[in-house]
């Protein structure tokens, strides 16, 4: 059993909605027999099974609040769930993955299949052109994310 998976969700060809998939990709170097890093790219349903077999998931995806772009807000699940459906996640009023993230979730929890320990943050899109770069708020709240998941999250699983 892979005690922690860590999926980054999100179109990697549509500016800022690529930052939980970047932010993944900045993980891949804690990848071990116990910690899992996954590309969840446009994922739904998909992440019901991912999310088997372990103990923590961290999902990491773009959130459009018209709150200020960078914006990162952190959830814990299931105390948090009412919250999280009430966000857009991606690029869409209902995500840019077929069956929302909001949606995924809530279903795996009705169905009693979300890990002990669940956290996800989200990040506040600034513009979604495609084949652009993130842009400076995203990216910069990229790199605070990575650096809490390191320092925070993965500190945690190594002690």
């Amino acid at each position: 059993m892979v005690n922690m998976k860590i999926i980054g969700l999100g179109n990697p060809f549509m500016g800022d909605d690529a930052v939980g998939v970047l932010v993944a990709r900045q993980l891949h170097v804690y990848s071990s027999a116990h910690v899992s890093i996954l590309e969840g790219g446009l994922a739904g349903l998909n992440l019901l099974q991912d999310m088997e077999g372990t103990d923590t998931l961290i999902l990491i995806d773009a959130v459009h609040s018209h709150a200020k772009a960078g914006t990162i807000v952190r959830f814990t699940l299931p105390q948090d769930l009412e919250k999280i459906g009430k966000l857009a996640w991606g690029t869409s009023a209902s995500s840019t993955h077929s069956f929302g993230l909001a949606e995924a979730l809530t279903l795996a929890h009705t169905l009693k299949a979300l890990p002990t320990h669940v956290i996800l943050f989200g990040i506040e899109l600034g513009h979604l052109q495609k084949g652009q770069p993130l842009s400076p708020p995203v990216a910069k709240a990229m790199t605070s994310v990575v650096n809490r998941i390191s320092a925070e999250e993965l500190s945690v699983s190594n002690a």
